[in-house]
């Protein structure tokens, strides 16, 4: 079992950090006025990490349909999946660093992966300069439909009653899912035993078959699954409860506090773009943020909007960076 070191409660700093500049964000990051008469000049592609389908590619493709009107050229999603972002990545580290080529990724590339991997080839601090951040989604931890504990005391319960304890899947080694679950077993006092998989779908599947016992997912995958009774809702993973599950109750309040965590999106450039391009693209990926339609299809989805200007997104990522780092060390996981 990997589990982080007992000291790591203390170097995880709340998401409602992150909230706080997410509702600030609304309110401070007004569409810049900066203009660049030359941009766009020719098609715009959003590269993004996983295949179609994907939680990642659904936003990339709902903000880039709402751009296109406001750029007034097309806005092409382009999907480079594998590397842990890697390939994607390097596709717009390499791009003409004129804004034509976006990078839109989920926490893993920014803040978890460049510490997970033995040898990766960005900075994403270094090597992209921010634009904003899109969406959150809390975690939520769910078991199966089946299973005989229904609240959060139960499931600890039951862990320390088991000469195993219980197992909990990830999405993968070093995922959130995985970091969450050493930290709530850290924090439990429980006995958990992780388990992991190659991405979300795999490991509900199981959870819903009952092979598993519990998991930490996104309420954006978990929610569908949770409405349709295929999973049991226990917990949310974050400071307030989430819209899409108003009744299930925070990990803070079932007295299990300092789990705020969540997956969120965010878009980039290439380093060296201008100032105004970077400006020009803020203000276009905000105005899709605040269209009616897709604030409703992202709450409808269990997605927060997250707009923030380059300098808060750009103090997000660091500070997301300085959060995560540690505790990717501290769990042991690595990937070549």
């Amino acid at each position: 079992m990997q589990r982080p070191h007992r000291l790591l409660a203390s170097l995880i700093a709340p998401l409602a950090a992150a909230a706080t500049l997410i509702g600030t964000g609304s309110a401070l990051a007004a569409p810049a006025s900066a203009q660049s008469p030359a941009f766009p000049t020719r098609p715009v592609t959003i590269v993004v990490p996983f295949p179609a389908g994907g939680i990642t590619d659904m936003i990339a493709r709902q903000v880039a349909q709402q751009m296109q009107s406001d750029l007034r050229k097309p806005v092409i999603v382009e999907n480079r999946p594998g590397g842990g972002g890697q390939i994607a990545a390097l596709a717009v580290k390499r791009a003409e660093p004129d804004g034509h080529t976006v990078f839109v990724a989920a926490t893993e590339m920014f803040a978890i992966n460049p510490g997970l991997y033995r040898n990766f080839s960005y900075d994403p601090l270094k090597d992209f300069k921010p634009v904003t951040a899109l969406a959150a989604s809390p975690l939520v931890l769910v078991v199966p439909q089946g299973s005989p504990v229904g609240s959060v005391k139960e499931l600890v319960a039951m862990s320390r009653s088991r000469e195993n304890g219980v197992n909990y899947a990830s999405q993968g080694i070093g995922s959130i899912g995985h970091l969450l679950g050493g930290l709530f077993a850290d924090k439990s006092g429980g006995k958990f035993t992780h388990v992991a998989y190659k991405g979300s779908a795999p490991a509900l599947q199981d959870v819903m078959a009952g092979q598993v016992d519990m998991m930490f997912d996104p309420v954006i995958t978990t929610s569908p699954l949770i409405k349709g009774g295929k999973v049991k809702p226990l917990a949310i993973a974050a400071s307030k409860r989430s819209p899409s599950l108003p009744d299930v109750r925070t990990l803070a309040e079932l007295g299990v506090p300092g789990l705020d965590a969540g997956v969120w999106f965010g878009m980039v450039v290439r380093t060296g773009t201008p100032d105004a391009v970077v400006a020009r693209l803020n203000e276009s990926a905000l105005k899709a943020l605040k269209a009616p339609e897709l604030a409703k299809r992202f709450t409808d989805q269990g997605l927060d909007p997250m707009p923030m200007s380059p300098q808060q997104f750009g103090t997000f990522l660091a500070s997301e960076s300085t959060r995560w780092t540690p505790l990717v060390k501290a769990s042991g996981a690595s990937v070549e």
